[in-house]
């Protein structure tokens, strides 16, 4: 059995975009990932979400353990089949009471990305509550065609590295917050028009999304490297990630270093 979706759990995925709760780590599991990157925090001196993005997985070993953990791929599997790379990972941090928000956006705008067998896995380390600004969707986006995206006023605090959003009107009332406990974790399709409010709360929200494609799908921008974390890639568009040996490997660095924003991150949820 495993963690497979159910049939219906598929069809609300399909139809919808995303799902939502679904189980995934213990709450002893995630507050071990939660207190190893707070305690690399304080030893580095480095802010977590700004080092461990894009292939967050590559810096960290416990972090490449956990793209590969098969409660995560057996729900993906459910989605785009047996066949899986995990093409990026980020973590996304939100302080408390910090007023930046995410705008309404749709990661496939960014990624260049074909056909759509894409889909994120957001693995909460900590609740992501309403209070603290849940990532929030609107249902059966992803069915239309892509939206174009325009730059935010200058001064909004849109948190996207690129400072833009979606250019139509979305109606905010139509959107579903994906609230989840504690080793909970979402899934949504690289179309869904998505974003967040800021963090309100005492408390970090702390996420950590997994980006998981099919080996057919092609990488169009500058980042054409995946790990193969289930079944075989007849395909071969992507070249290979290295396999870390430890936290920081050289190797890694050598191919993806560490490229601060000044302030801001990339889409995030």
């Amino acid at each position: 059995m495993g963690n497979h979706l159910s049939a219906a759990a598929v069809a609300a995925y399909r139809r919808d975009g995303y799902v939502h709760p679904l189980p995934c780590l213990t709450t002893a599991e995630a507050k071990r990932y939660r207190d190893g990157l707070e305690a690399w925090e304080r030893e580095s001196g480095e802010q977590a979400t700004l080092i461990i993005r894009n292939k967050g997985h590559l810096k960290l070993r416990m972090l490449y353990d956990l793209v590969h953990d098969p409660r995560i791929l057996d729900a993906i599997e459910s989605v785009i089949g047996p066949d899986i790379l995990c093409w990026s990972s980020s973590l996304f941090v939100k302080e408390p009471h910090d007023p930046a928000f995410v705008a309404w956006h749709q990661d496939s705008y960014y990624w260049g990305l074909e056909p759509d067998d894409v889909v994120s896995a957001w693995v909460a380390f900590a609740p992501s509550t309403l209070a603290n600004g849940a990532m929030q969707v609107i249902p059966g986006s992803h069915t239309a065609p892509q939206f174009p995206h325009r730059k935010s006023a200058e001064g909004s605090g849109n948190m996207l590295f690129t400072h833009e959003e979606i250019a139509v009107d979305v109606d905010e009332g139509q959107g579903v917050s994906l609230l989840l406990g504690e080793g909970e974790m979402s899934l949504h399709h690289v179309k869904i028009v998505h974003g967040s409010p800021p963090n309100r709360s005492d408390a970090r929200r702390y996420g950590y999304a997994i980006r998981y494609v099919a080996p057919h799908v092609r990488q169009r921008g500058d980042m054409p490297y995946a790990t193969l974390v289930r079944g075989r890639d007849d395909h071969g568009f992507f070249k290979r990630d290295p396999v870390p040996t430890r936290d920081f490997d050289p190797a890694v660095l050598a191919l993806f270093p560490n490229r601060k924003p000044v302030q801001h991150q990339r889409p995030a949820g």
